[in-house]
């Protein structure tokens, strides 16, 4: 029986080969991920071992308890410097001032984006820098940079940046050298960074404090790390801490673990939806395969073979074909993961040196995943076929078509399950909201994998109807009539692309409705026609210089204007958002925030306005006083509680009197709202404040589209993402419907050969053909689309009390998934239909 399975096999390679394609897929995406994540980790932890190579033990400032920067307050003091040099056993000290900095490139922007350049003294030696052309600052004025940030603002030697930090002025400095890093590399990490003098760093970063941000201890000769960490602990006291080289890159290493398993766990996903919709194909040609072969397994069985030896013989086929598939995609994937290092290691992290790493882990799950999905995937056609009786096998009239009565009654109990726990979620019938959006979620749940499984029965009704679009003629009519002769293998076949395009809609739905619902919310609530301030994602927050509030007052058209700082200070010992403002009335009103008691006017020095939730949730209310340990202030502040607003998105949080404004980690206001006289025209207003802000690279004048656009990027993001998984589902859908068409038309070898003789054309063959694959193809983007926007339905209605009160259809993303359903289907087409319309006509009519 193996021997006659592997020549069964051999017989029927270019199947076979169809069939392979999804598992080779679905391994080299998880082998690609796991030697991915693998090798990025390695090649960081070759980055993170040359951070204070050399050096034998670190001290850095202590975290802060209550979980603030540290560096904000003090660094580390000169006196712990003269300290840490004077315990035996150490042989030299060497320091680092080091924070982010802004600094303007030759196009009046901020160079690095959202990843901010990094400021640092010269001295420093966390990194080996090479000086590639001029010298080493010597002078405050002057400046060393990395060769990426001279790229990136183009400039160069012997010209001019302009450098600053949250809490000082712009300064202009010379560039007298350019450099790099070990390895010809021309940045740490994919940054950019700017050298100054000491001094000058610690002016920029601790106003001009005699502190630092780390000492690199070297020991003596004979001296253990640990020996001088046990003589270093007591000297630095508790307001820093000691620990050994290994220990920091041992941190260091694990903190950048979680970034890289980001992007592995990324790659993961898609191999998994290639793996879960893989297991569809490989079903449905085991079960078109084995309906071929009923005669020959029932003669096996007519001479003796048993159902044991069936199903065994069937399963090597599954287990060989699961292997070769599984073995190739995990080539495959470890290739594309060594290119895909390669790749992300030198254009976000400029590695230099890739170390690639292929841990066992990787080719054993994919092997595993290959193997195990295609032998489950054929188990279920391998014993179908084992409870055929010989007899009834080699009839020629066999009856190889299942009832799908079982399955119909099990669709539609688990689709009402899911639609009776979506209707008790949607009617908060629970008494806790998470409770109402769980039974929601668990019966979205249910009616998807309900629908999925009553796509049998629903392809009768929906492919006769999609196939009325082609049906004008001889050859349209008789394609309709393929697509749904058999209902289970057309639901089987439009599975993988319809379980796809479930998914990407409902989750595209969902966030177009969330985007929709804050563009709704901003154009009814907020009153600011203009908003001035930074990228939405950036690690410093933008800030600009108030004084341009007056020049943006004056413009013309501008009714009114008022400026926001921020900060997340303590209140009560609780990390809270905390506003000030010099017009906090004008502020509260601009954003859309009511009063629910007091008035804003009436915050003064030693008072604070709240809204409801916050004080709800600290248990405060009017007339209550506060304790507040503001980012940068040196004492707590105690208020009373004077005023207390509705509940707004948009104005939620703490508002104290400007005067408290210095103690704030940004002391610069970091937005300011523009109200537009009624009748003045927003482009120009726009065009007009940016006009003053042509001073304030880090800010711009936003109007509502552009602001909720940037808030909204990640959503954008999101959906880009859905859309590469709907690409992935796409590629085995059209695995699928070729498969089933090439085995189809093997089946129906005889009925071509009766069409042509009675003069069927092989043109009309084809578009015989072509109409059955797109009509399947259809049928699962029809039947996913709507499954999708139901589930989008209830998600976003079980979420309105959270802010997402607006239902809103992605309409051209799923114009977009009614095209790329059509091209699905045709070019699944092609090969079988260039095959049907070659059939030797006498060779098809004797054929067997």
């Amino acid at each position: 029986m193996i021997r006659a399975a592997l020549k069964g096999m051999a017989a029927r390679k270019a199947r076979l080969a169809l069939t392979s394609l999804a598992v080779v897929l679905g391994s080299a995406f998880i082998a690609a991920a796991l030697v991915l994540t693998a090798s990025i980790q390695s090649t960081v932890d070759d980055l993170n071992a040359e951070s204070y190579a050399g050096s034998d033990v670190l001290v850095q400032p202590a975290a802060a308890e209550d979980g603030r920067d540290p560096l904000v307050e003090q660094g580390l003091p000169a006196e712990t410097l003269a300290a840490v040099e004077a315990v035996p056993g150490v042989d030299r000290v060497s320091t680092t001032v080091t924070a982010s900095v802004n600094a303007i490139g030759d196009n009046g922007k901020i160079v690095g984006g959202l990843a901010p350049t990094t400021g640092v003294n010269w001295d420093d030696e966390s990194q080996e820098r090479e000086l590639r052309e001029g010298r080493a600052p010597e002078a405050d004025g002057e400046v060393a940079v990395s060769a990426k940030f001279a790229a990136d603002a183009g400039l160069g030697l012997g010209e001019n940046v302009t450098a600053y930090t949250m809490t000082t002025e712009q300064t202009e400095y010379a560039i007298v050298g350019v450099y790099g890093y070990s390895g010809g590399r021309d940045s740490m990490g994919g940054g950019t960074e700017i050298a100054f003098t000491t001094t000058e760093a610690q002016r920029l970063f601790f106003e001009g404090r005699d502190a630092y941000s780390a000492f690199a201890v070297h020991a003596s000769d004979g001296e253990s790390a640990t020996g001088l960490v046990a003589a270093l602990e007591p000297v630095v006291g508790a307001e820093a801490q000691v620990v050994t080289w290994e220990e920091f890159n041992t941190e260091a290493n694990a903190q950048t673990a979680e970034m890289t398993k980001l992007v592995g766990n990324f790659l993961l996903g898609f191999g998994l939806v290639a793996v879960f919709v893989s297991v569809f194909l490989i079903a449905n040609t085991f079960s078109i395969v084995i309906a071929g072969r009923l005669k020959e397994l029932a003669m096996m069985r007519a001479v003796g073979a048993g159902r044991g030896q069936v199903v065994r013989s069937i399963l090597v086929e599954a287990i060989v074909l699961g292997t070769v598939a599984a073995a190739v995609g995990t080539a495959v994937g470890v290739a594309g993961g060594a290119v895909l290092t390669s790749v992300i290691a030198n254009s976000f992290f400029d590695a230099g040196n890739v170390s690639l790493s292929v841990p066992p882990t990787s080719i054993l799950a994919a092997l595993a995943v290959g193997i195990g999905v295609t032998v489950l995937a054929a188990l279920v056609p391998a014993v179908r076929a084992s409870k055929v009786p010989p007899v009834e096998a080699m009839r020629a009239a066999a009856k190889t078509d299942k009832p799908i009565t079982a399955l119909t009654v099990t669709g539609l109990i688990v689709t009402l399950a899911g639609g009776t726990a979506m209707t008790l979620g949607l009617t908060d019938t629970f008494s806790s909201d998470n409770a109402n959006l769980t039974s929601t979620a668990i019966g979205a749940g249910l009616v998807f994998i309900g629908v999925t499984v009553l796509t049998a029965w629903l392809s009768k009704p929906l492919v006769g109807a999609l196939g009325l679009l082609w049906s004008w003629n001889f050859a349209g009519r008789l394609g309709r009539r393929n697509a749904g002769r058999n209902p289970r293998r057309t639901a089987v076949t439009a599975a993988a692309l319809m379980i796809g395009v479930t998914l990407v809609t409902a989750t595209a739905t969902l966030l177009t409705s969330v985007k929709a619902s804050i563009e709704d919310y901003f154009g009814e609530a907020v009153k600011a026609e203009l908003f001035v301030t930074g990228p939405a994602v950036s690690e410093l927050p933008a800030s600009f210089d108030p004084a341009v509030m007056d020049g943006i007052r004056a413009v013309d058209g501008v009714e009114s204007a008022v400026e926001l700082y921020y900060d997340n200070p303590k209140v009560n010992g609780e990390e809270q958002f905390v506003n000030t403002s010099t017009d906090l009335e004008g502020a509260v009103e601009l954003f859309g925030g009511r009063m629910a008691e007091g008035s804003m006017a009436d915050i003064g020095d030693g008072e604070i306005a709240v809204n409801q939730w916050a004080a709800d949730n600290l248990g405060v209310g009017m007339g209550d006083t506060v304790t507040v340990e503001f980012s940068r202030g040196e004492e707590p502040h105690e208020f009373t509680i004077a005023a207390i607003l509705v509940d707004n998105e948009n104005t939620d949080g703490w508002y104290v009197a400007p005067t408290y404004a210095p103690e704030f980690y940004t002391i610069k206001p970091m937005m300011a709202l523009v109200d537009v006289d009624d009748d003045a025209d927003i482009d120009a207003v726009t065009a007009a404040v940016d006009d003053v802000l042509a001073d304030e690279p880090e800010v711009s004048a936003q109007n509502h589209e552009e602001f909720v656009s940037q808030i909204t990027v990640f959503f954008d993001f999101a959906i880009i993402a859905i859309q590469l998984l709907l690409g992935l589902a796409m590629i085995v859908a059209v695995i699928g419907v070729v498969n089933t068409l090439v085995l189809s038309v093997l089946e129906r070898t005889r009925e071509l050969g009766m069409l042509r003789a009675i003069g069927m054309t092989r043109g009309q063959i084809v578009r015989m053909v072509t109409v059955e694959s797109v009509t399947i193809a259809l049928f699962g983007a029809v039947l996913g689309i709507a499954t999708g926007l139901g589930i989008g339905w209830a998600l976003q209605h079980a979420l309105a009390d959270s802010g997402v009160n607006v239902f809103a259809v992605p309409t051209a993303l799923i114009a977009g998934y009614f095209a790329a359903a059509v091209l699905v289907g045709l070019l699944a087409a092609i090969a079988p239909a260039v095959r049907a319309s070659k059939v030797n006509i006498l060779g098809a009519i004797a054929y067997e």
